[in-house]
């Protein structure tokens, strides 16, 4: 009895064992396959014209970090031109307008992912379940496949030049270049001649020239302590004359105080002068008035009793 209780106990906890692994083995499964349900991800849309064996469970990558994940790849029924590949991003990330999506590689012969890539200034969020646009990149086997169109093209081009430098290189050409390149060595023996001609003939100018600028350098010297010399004398000229224009001034300051007090005395006794005279014409006019009076007394008398000229009034009688 204890032998069979041991026995179930031990098929009981080898069963227990068994279940556990295959859960384990079909949660890897299952992560490794992409899907991870415990995972919170907004899902996005992009249509590619290829994927380039971009693989469902590929990373999504904006600047070089990880920010989802491929969830699937399909045709899209729209248009069966178009591959359409759905992703997630992690929640908390934002797209932004103006977001393109482009298929890259790791490396040359790396894994593909998608790449996000902010093209132009960033525009509201788009939200969850948005079309995110298509960024074209060439395929390394599509520029492998033009440059080998490029070079079959150039072919024909790289064998002509071929020729023609084969027909340039040919044995009389060479030797017109040989008795070109003589002549260019004869040519550049008698410029160096000329050179040192020239050479010499500078060196002689310039001797010439550094004499004639001592001697500049001489004759301005001597003319700047002349110029300074004639400057010190025109200063003393101009100190004396200074001196006697401010001791004329002084003596015609003096003059000009002394007329003016005589002006101011001659005006003084003008003045006495002609308040006497005013009061001698005051008291001949006194008198003119009087005289002028008497003499219309007299003539109003004549006119009255002219008598009195041949007969003057006996004051006698009056009295």
């Amino acid at each position: 009895m204890l032998n069979q209780a041991a026995g179930k106990r031990e098929m009981a906890r080898a069963g227990v064992t068994v279940v556990t692994g295959l859960i384990i083995l079909g949660l890897f499964i299952i992560a490794f396959g992409g899907h991870r349900f415990w995972e919170k991800l907004d899902h996005y849309v992009i249509r590619f014209n290829g994927v380039k064996n971009l693989d469902v469970g590929r990373p999504v990558k904006y600047a070089g970090i990880n920010v989802g994940r491929v969830l699937e790849i399909d045709v899209d029924k729209d248009d069966p031109g178009l591959v359409l590949v759905v992703i997630g991003l992690k929640d908390g990330f934002t797209v932004y307008d103006g977001t393109m999506a482009s298929i890259s590689q790791k490396g040359i012969v790396g894994d593909n992912f998608v790449l996000l890539n902010l093209s132009r200034k960033a525009g509201p969020a788009l939200p969850p379940g948005s079309e995110i646009p298509q960024e074209p990149t060439p395929d390394i086997m599509e520029v492998a496949a033009s440059m080998a169109t490029m070079a079959a093209k150039l072919e024909p081009k790289i064998s002509e030049i071929a020729d023609s430098l084969r027909e340039l290189l040919n044995t009389d050409n060479r030797k017109q270049v040989q008795s070109i390149l003589v002549e260019m060595n004869g040519l550049l023996k008698d410029a160096h001649g000329m050179i040192g001609g020239l050479n010499s003939d500078f060196k002689g100018v310039a001797h010439d020239a550094r004499d004639g600028i001592r001697e500049t350098r001489q004759m301005v010297s001597e003319t700047r302590q002349n110029l300074n010399a004639a400057i010190n004398n025109l200063n003393a000229a101009i100190t004396g004359v200074h001196g006697d224009t401010a001791t004329t001034l002084k003596v015609l300051r003096t003059q000009v105080e002394a007329v003016g007090a005589s002006v101011t005395g001659l005006s003084g006794q003008l003045q006495k002068d002609l308040d006497y005279d005013q009061r001698v014409v005051e008291e001949i006019l006194d008198n003119t008035a009087e005289l002028t009076h008497n003499l219309k007394v007299l003539t109003q008398s004549l006119k009255e009793r002219p008598w009195q000229v041949i007969y003057p009034p006996d004051d006698r009688m009056k009295e």
